[in-house]
Protein backbone atom coordinates (compact mmCIF):
# COMPACT_ATOMS: atom_id res chain seq x y z
CA UNK A 1 0.00 0.00 0.00
CA UNK A 2 3.05 2.49 0.51
CA UNK A 3 4.42 2.05 -2.58
CA UNK A 4 1.29 2.82 -4.33
CA UNK A 5 0.77 6.75 -5.39
CA UNK A 6 -2.39 8.78 -4.47
CA UNK A 7 -3.38 8.32 -8.18
CA UNK A 8 -3.53 4.50 -8.18
CA UNK A 9 -6.72 2.40 -8.52
CA UNK A 10 -7.59 0.46 -5.63
CA UNK A 11 -11.22 -0.23 -6.17
CA UNK A 12 -11.38 -1.23 -10.10
CA UNK A 13 -15.22 -1.19 -10.67
CA UNK A 14 -15.89 1.89 -9.41
CA UNK A 15 -12.14 3.61 -10.44
CA UNK A 16 -11.93 4.82 -6.69
CA UNK A 17 -8.14 5.80 -5.69
CA UNK A 18 -5.58 5.38 -2.87
CA UNK A 19 -5.86 9.18 -2.43
CA UNK A 20 -9.60 9.14 -2.07
CA UNK A 21 -9.93 6.00 0.13
CA UNK A 22 -6.98 7.89 2.33
CA UNK A 23 -9.07 11.23 2.23
CA UNK A 24 -12.11 9.41 3.36
CA UNK A 25 -10.14 7.61 6.37
CA UNK A 26 -8.17 10.61 7.09
CA UNK A 27 -11.20 12.54 7.47
CA UNK A 28 -12.92 10.11 9.67
CA UNK A 29 -14.12 6.82 7.79
CA UNK A 30 -12.91 3.87 9.94
CA UNK A 31 -15.05 1.01 8.19
CA UNK A 32 -15.59 -0.58 4.93
CA UNK A 33 -18.90 0.80 4.86
CA UNK A 34 -17.71 4.24 6.47
CA UNK A 35 -15.37 4.02 3.20
CA UNK A 36 -17.87 2.94 0.96
CA UNK A 37 -20.23 5.87 2.03
CA UNK A 38 -17.72 8.65 1.40
CA UNK A 39 -16.20 7.51 -1.66
CA UNK A 40 -18.68 5.08 -3.45
CA UNK A 41 -16.18 1.85 -3.59
CA UNK A 42 -17.46 -1.03 -4.01
CA UNK A 43 -15.46 -2.89 -1.40
CA UNK A 44 -17.53 -6.36 -2.14
CA UNK A 45 -16.26 -8.57 -4.59
CA UNK A 46 -17.23 -7.02 -8.33
CA UNK A 47 -13.45 -5.88 -8.23
CA UNK A 48 -11.90 -9.28 -8.28
CA UNK A 49 -13.35 -9.55 -11.74
CA UNK A 50 -11.50 -5.84 -12.96
CA UNK A 51 -8.61 -5.87 -10.78
CA UNK A 52 -5.72 -7.20 -12.38
CA UNK A 53 -4.69 -8.53 -9.70
CA UNK A 54 -7.69 -10.61 -9.10
CA UNK A 55 -8.79 -9.77 -5.68
CA UNK A 56 -11.42 -7.50 -3.95
CA UNK A 57 -10.65 -3.99 -3.07
CA UNK A 58 -11.84 -4.68 0.85
CA UNK A 59 -8.37 -6.01 1.76
CA UNK A 60 -6.87 -2.80 0.25
CA UNK A 61 -9.13 -0.71 1.60
CA UNK A 62 -8.79 -2.39 5.75
CA UNK A 63 -5.13 -1.89 5.31
CA UNK A 64 -5.61 1.46 3.88
CA UNK A 65 -7.62 2.41 7.26
CA UNK A 66 -4.92 0.30 9.79
CA UNK A 67 -2.53 2.58 8.41
CA UNK A 68 -4.04 5.83 7.73
CA UNK A 69 -7.00 6.18 10.74
CA UNK A 70 -6.17 9.58 13.29
CA UNK A 71 -6.37 6.63 15.91
CA UNK A 72 -3.93 3.93 14.15
CA UNK A 73 -0.71 3.26 16.24
CA UNK A 74 2.53 1.37 15.57
CA UNK A 75 4.03 -0.76 18.74
CA UNK A 76 7.49 -0.97 19.38
CA UNK A 77 9.17 -3.76 20.97
CA UNK A 78 12.56 -3.64 21.69
CA UNK A 79 14.75 -6.77 23.20
CA UNK A 80 17.63 -7.50 23.73
CA UNK A 81 19.84 -10.67 21.12
CA UNK A 82 22.88 -12.83 21.34
CA UNK A 83 23.70 -10.41 18.16
CA UNK A 84 22.55 -6.91 19.25
CA UNK A 85 18.98 -5.37 19.85
CA UNK A 86 16.27 -6.08 17.74
CA UNK A 87 12.69 -3.81 17.13
CA UNK A 88 9.41 -5.35 16.53
CA UNK A 89 7.20 -3.06 15.17
CA UNK A 90 3.54 -3.99 14.59
CA UNK A 91 0.25 -1.98 13.90
CA UNK A 92 0.50 0.57 11.69
CA UNK A 93 4.05 0.62 10.11
CA UNK A 94 4.56 0.37 6.95
CA UNK A 95 8.04 -1.35 5.40
CA UNK A 96 9.03 1.45 3.63
CA UNK A 97 9.24 3.70 6.38
CA UNK A 98 11.44 1.52 8.60
CA UNK A 99 13.60 1.33 5.27
CA UNK A 100 13.70 5.12 5.41
CA UNK A 101 14.87 5.17 9.01
CA UNK A 102 17.46 2.39 8.16
CA UNK A 103 18.49 4.59 5.24
CA UNK A 104 18.85 8.38 6.87
CA UNK A 105 20.89 6.46 9.26
CA UNK A 106 23.44 4.68 7.05
CA UNK A 107 23.90 8.40 5.13
CA UNK A 108 24.14 10.26 7.89
CA UNK A 109 20.89 12.33 7.20
CA UNK A 110 19.15 10.83 11.17
CA UNK A 111 20.13 12.95 13.95
CA UNK A 112 17.92 10.61 16.54
CA UNK A 113 20.76 8.48 17.37
CA UNK A 114 24.42 9.31 18.78
CA UNK A 115 27.44 8.67 17.07
CA UNK A 116 28.50 6.91 20.21
CA UNK A 117 25.24 4.23 19.52
CA UNK A 118 26.01 4.13 15.35
CA UNK A 119 29.49 3.45 15.90
CA UNK A 120 28.62 0.13 17.67
CA UNK A 121 26.06 -0.95 15.17
CA UNK A 122 28.25 -3.28 12.37
CA UNK A 123 25.17 -4.42 10.56
CA UNK A 124 21.21 -3.33 10.40
CA UNK A 125 18.38 -5.42 8.49
CA UNK A 126 14.73 -4.87 7.79
CA UNK A 127 12.41 -8.21 7.32
CA UNK A 128 8.93 -7.93 7.60
CA UNK A 129 5.73 -6.58 5.83
CA UNK A 130 3.16 -3.98 6.59
CA UNK A 131 2.11 -3.75 9.90
CA UNK A 132 4.68 -6.40 10.90
CA UNK A 133 8.29 -5.80 10.50
CA UNK A 134 11.65 -6.24 12.08
CA UNK A 135 14.65 -4.35 12.56
CA UNK A 136 17.99 -6.41 13.77
CA UNK A 137 20.39 -4.56 14.77
CA UNK A 138 23.95 -6.29 15.02
CA UNK A 139 27.08 -4.82 17.47
CA UNK A 140 27.57 -4.30 21.19
CA UNK A 141 24.76 -1.68 21.94
CA UNK A 142 21.75 -1.80 24.87
CA UNK A 143 17.95 -1.71 24.52
CA UNK A 144 18.30 2.00 26.40
CA UNK A 145 19.99 3.90 23.46
CA UNK A 146 17.93 2.16 21.17
CA UNK A 147 14.62 3.24 22.79
CA UNK A 148 15.83 6.29 23.36
CA UNK A 149 16.41 6.64 19.52
CA UNK A 150 13.36 5.54 18.61
CA UNK A 151 11.89 8.43 20.88
CA UNK A 152 13.21 11.21 18.82
CA UNK A 153 13.10 9.26 15.12
CA UNK A 154 11.58 12.53 12.87
CA UNK A 155 10.84 8.99 10.26
CA UNK A 156 8.77 7.30 13.14
CA UNK A 157 7.02 9.94 14.92
CA UNK A 158 5.97 12.55 12.32
CA UNK A 159 1.87 12.76 11.53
Amino acid sequence: MENLSDDERICYCIGITKGEIVAAVRAGASTLDEVKKATKACTGSDCKHTNPLKRCCSKEIKKLIALESPGASMKKNVFKTQEGVNIAFTGAVAKQQIDMMVQNCSTGKCECMSDETKEKISHIEVEGKDGNVEMKLTGDIDTAEIEEALAKSKVLNKK
